[in-house]
C-alpha cells in the first residue's frame, strides 16, 4: 500500500500534529505493521499503525476489548502504586469517530511506539535470558487479580491440548487422508509412534484437569512469550515489557513459562534440519527462570510452581503435534518453504528432539525451580 493511502488512514485516529514518515516493518507474519512518525512544534514521535488479519482473528472486537482490559488494569494498578507508566505496556489510540474498540474501517488499530528498545530473534546472552523470564513473570504480576475469566477466548482451546491431541488423532484416522497421502503417513510412522505413546498421551491432560479442578488459578496469558515479542531497552538491554497481545486469553501461568522456555531454552531453529544442532541448555533454563520466579515469587502457588517443567514439556509436545497434523492434512494451515521438503514433518521432528532432552532433563530443570522457589 503506497504512503498516500496508509496517510489517510492513519489520519482516522486522535494524534496531533502531521505525519512526515510512514515505514513499514518487516517483523511478524500474520499482522501488517508500519511505524508512523509525526510532527509537532519541531518534536517527533512515532506511532504503530497495524492492519490486523481478520482471517486469523476473525473476532477483532473480542480481541481488542481483551487488550484494552487489561493494559488499562496494568497501567490503573501502576499509578495506585505510584509506579511509572511510560514504557509499561501498549497504549491503544482512539479513533477520531469514537469507535469503542478503537478500530477504523475493520481492520486498522494503532498503537504508542515505545521508545529506545530494540527486540531480538535468539540471542546466547544469559542475561539477557534472565531479562526475557523477567519480562513474562512480570506480566504476570502485573495482571495478578484480573479476572481472567472475563476473558474472550480468542482462539477456542488454543492451549487446550486434549483437543490438539484429538486433532492428530483425526488425522491419523482420516480414511480419505490415508490415500492421498500414504507416502506421508510411511514417512511420519517413527514420530507418530513417539507422539502416541501412552505415556505422554496420559500427560496431555494434567494442566487442564488442574485448571477445571481448580486446584492452580485460571490466569491472564499472553501465550507467545517468544524472545522476539519482548522489548528491550537499547541502552542497558534490561527488559521493557512484552508486545503483541493479540493472543492474551484465559489460561495456565505455566503455558507462558513453557512457551518462553520452548523458544528460549535451545538456540536452534524450530526447523533444524540437522538435530544434533539441537541442544536443551540447563544454564539457558535456569537463566530464564531465575528472572521469572523473581517476579512472581509474590504472587505464584506452590501448585503452580511444582508444574512448571510440565509448561515446557507441554507446550514443546502441543506445537510437534500441530506441525504433525498439518503434515499429515496436508499443509493447510501453516505456511511452509517449498525449498525444505516435508517442511511441517522437518519441524515436527525438531520439536520432538527437543521434547526428548526435555524429558531428559526434567529432574534438573525440578532442581532449578526448587533452587529459585519458596
Amino acid at each position: 500500500m503506497n504512503k498516500e493511502k496508509l496517510k489517510k488512514i492513519a489520519s482516522n485516529f486522535k494524534i496531533d500534529g502531521e505525519i512526515i514518515d510512514i515505514k513499514r516493518c518487516d517483523s511478524g507474519h500474520i499482522n501488517k505493521t508500519y511505524a508512523v512518525t509525526y510532527k509537532k512544534n519541531d518534536a517527533e514521535k512515532k506511532y504503530i499503525l497495524q492492519y490486523v488479519n481478520t482471517k486469523v482473528f476473525p473476532n477483532l472486537p473480542e480481541l481488542m476489548t481483551n487488550i484494552k482490559n487489561v493494559t488499562e488494569y496494568m497501567i490503573t494498578k501502576a499509578k495506585e502504586k505510584g509506579e511509572s507508566t511510560d514504557r509499561l505496556t501498549i497504549t491503544l489510540i482512539d479513533t477520531n469517530d469514537g469507535n469503542s474498540y478503537n478500530i477504523y474501517n475493520k481492520n486498522w488499530r494503532m498503537e504508542n511506539f515505545i521508545d529506545n528498545t530494540k527486540t531480538y530473534l535468539t540471542t546466547e546472552d544469559m542475561n539477557i535470558l534472565q531479562e526475557a523470564g523477567k519480562a513474562a513473570g512480570k506480566f504476570q504480576k502485573n495482571l495478578d487479580g484480573f479476572p481472567a475469566e472475563e476473558l474472550y477466548e480468542i482462539i477456542p482451546k488454543f492451549h487446550y491440548t486434549p483437543n490438539r491431541v484429538n486433532q492428530l488423532k483425526e488425522a491419523l484416522s482420516n480414511e480419505e487422508n490415508l490415500k492421498e497421502r500414504e507416502e506421508r503417513f510411511n514417512l511420519a510412522q517413527d514420530v507418530i509412534k513417539f507422539v502416541t505413546d501412552e505415556k505422554r498421551l496420559n500427560k496431555t491432560s494434567i494442566i487442564t484437569d488442574k485448571l477445571e479442578n481448580k486446584e492452580i488459578p485460571l490466569r491472564v496469558t499472553h501465550n507467545d512469550t517468544k524472545l522476539s515479542n519482548i522489548l528491550f531497552d537499547k541502552d542497558t538491554d534490561e527488559a521493557v515489557c512484552l508486545i503483541d497481545l493479540d493472543t492474551v486469553m484465559p489460561g495456565a501461568l505455566a503455558y507462558d513459562f513453557g512457551e518462553g522456555l520452548r523458544t528460549g531454552i535451545t538456540t536452534a531453529k524450530e526447523d533444524e534440519q540437522d538435530l544434533s544442532k539441537i541442544k536443551v541448555d540447563i544454564n539457558r533454563f535456569e537463566s530464564y527462570t531465575k528472572g521469572f520466579l523473581s517476579e512472581v515469587k509474590d504472587t505464584i502457588t506452590k501448585e503452580e510452581l511444582e508444574i512448571l517443567p510440565l509448561g515446557v514439556w507441554m507446550m514443546t509436545y502441543e506445537n510437534a503435534i500441530r506441525f504433525l497434523a498439518d503434515y499429515l492434512n496436508g499443509d493447510v494451515y501453516y505456511s511452509v518453504d517449498e525449498n525444505i521438503e516435508n517442511h511441517n514433518l522437518v519441524r515436527t521432528k525438531a520439536q520432538l528432539e527437543l521434547l526428548r532432552q526435555i524429558e531428559e532433563k526434567e529432574d534438573e530443570m525440578k532442581g532449578v525451580i526448587k533452587k529459585y522457589g519458596f
